[in-house]
């Protein structure tokens, strides 16, 4: 079911599938900013992901002895997500185990996904609680994919990804499968900006880590149009789209990473996992500003 949320700049919608941003309509120009999912380029639009960041290796991992087949990017986004609380401006979605997670991933939950809209900003917020008796290991993350360009009259070298610092940070480096490799490369050098072009994902997407902007934005050169996105506190942050011709970027703060190639497949240690304790709770968010 499509929920909305609407004040005098923006038109929110989010589906209870995957409690998965589904729209964000600019009232103000009649822009839409979310990808609408063409199903012949990619047919997602923002999945939320969770308990898996990236992919694993062979699909499968190990705890406590026994192997789980899983699929990339984890489960969240396949099952409906109850509305827990609704107001004219939030509206909050949860999920809990079920039998069929449960065969997957061997852990009770409660994830909780709440959206606020305030003036011309979106705030989507995470909270992982863990009913276990045990410690909880998990990864989670955005997968928003922004329209861009934002309008025909412009082409995707019309649009800069702009940090709100000057960055030296590392590339982490995946091989041919999106697994991590171990090593990482230099990227960015005090630099704030990397232009977009329809050539800059030819080899994938990429994985950053030692950021420290708080945002990073999708910037018109020519008007200053702008969408931000709030990363802090990420330890990384991918950027994907679809080669040779880009429709729309991903900007995906994470707390998790893909396996490494030459994982034992032990899930609990897993680069990038995070873990709490049996009633402890992990609390996120990136907020969305558009300008």
């Amino acid at each position: 079911m499509i929920y909305t949320l609407e004040n005098n700049l923006l038109r929110v919608q989010i589906n209870s599938a995957g409690a998965e941003l589904w729209s964000i309509l600019d009232k103000r120009d009649g822009t839409e900013h979310i990808w609408q999912g063409d199903p012949s380029v990619w047919d997602r639009r923002a999945p939320n992901l969770f308990p898996f960041c990236g992919r694993l290796k062979g699909n499968q991992y190990i705890n406590d002895g026994k192997v789980y087949n899983a699929t990339i990017h984890g489960f969240s986004r396949d099952y409906d997500h109850k509305v827990s609380e609704q107001t004219k401006s939030s509206i909050t979605f949860s999920l809990t185990e079920n039998e069929e997670t449960l065969a997957k991933y061997p852990f009770s939950f409660c994830l909780k996904t709440y959206y606020e809209l305030k003036e011309d900003q979106l705030g989507c917020y995470f909270q992982v609680e863990n009913t276990n008796k045990c410690v909880l290991p998990f990864s989670i993350g955005y997968h928003t994919g922004y329209m861009c360009p934002f309008d025909n009259m412009h082409s995707i070298e019309d649009y800069s990804l702009v940090f709100e610092k000057k960055e030296t940070s590392e590339e982490i480096l995946c091989d041919e499968n999106g697994l991590i490799t171990g090593k990482t490369k230099p990227y960015l050098n005090n630099e704030d900006l990397i232009p977009l072009h329809n050539k800059l994902f030819n080899g994938g997407s990429f994985i950053l880590t030692g950021l420290k902007s708080e945002y990073v934005s999708i910037v018109e050169n020519s008007t200053g149009r702008e969408i931000k996105i709030q990363i802090k506190d990420f330890p990384y942050v991918v950027f994907w789209s679809v080669p040779d011709k880009i429709p729309f970027v991903c900007i995906e703060p994470w707390f998790g990473l893909p396996d490494k190639f030459d994982t034992d497949g032990q899930f609990s240690q897993k680069q990038g996992i995070q873990k709490i304790s049996e009633g402890e709770y992990f609390n996120c968010a990136q907020k969305i500003q558009f300008k």
